[in-house]
């Protein structure tokens, strides 16, 4: 008889974990992949931004990645809105540092920021289609275990509704 509950509990956690949290699981772990790419990246603009001429540019992309980092602490959304903010400023940037003479290590610099960006590019993808399905999930679900769970939707990257 406990042969059978034990089976019948492990049988409903596997559903209860494919229907509601293996999406969820899925956005959490590329966004903390995310995350650490937008780390790096940063340590990376640290050491070019001295070396940029616009100063005003520079503490304006320095703000932004203080308040990147500190919004992404609140909420998976605030860090991915502070995100773009901050991308819309790097094209700026990017543009300042390619149009200026550099030594072979900020070329070399340079050449892995830009790799950098086309892995957030992607890691950006992922995580917009992880959560489309991680939203469309909890829309096509009862909603009474989602209110239990105290799950919501979470916003994609690069929409600021």
């Amino acid at each position: 008889m406990f042969g059978i509950i034990l089976f019948l509990v492990l049988l409903f956690g596997m559903y209860f974990y494919n229907v509601y949290l293996r999406e969820y699981f899925d956005v959490v772990r590329i966004y903390r992949s995310l995350r650490k790419l937008l780390e790096t990246r940063d340590l990376i603009l640290l050491k070019i931004l001295p070396d940029v001429n616009n100063k005003n540019l520079s503490k304006k992309i320095l703000n932004l990645i203080d308040q990147r980092r500190k919004k992404a602490r609140i909420s998976f959304d605030d860090g991915i809105i502070a995100d773009a903010e901050l991308n819309s400023e790097l094209k700026k940037l990017y543009e300042k540092i390619n149009a200026m003479k550099k030594n072979e290590l900020q070329e070399e610099m340079f050449k892995h920021l830009v790799g950098l960006e086309k892995q957030l590019k992607s890691v950006r993808n992922r995580y917009s289609e992880a959560v489309t399905k991680y939203n469309y999930a909890l829309a096509t679900h009862p909603k009474v275990l989602i209110k239990m769970l105290h799950l919501r939707t979470f916003q994609l990257y690069g929409n600021k509704n």
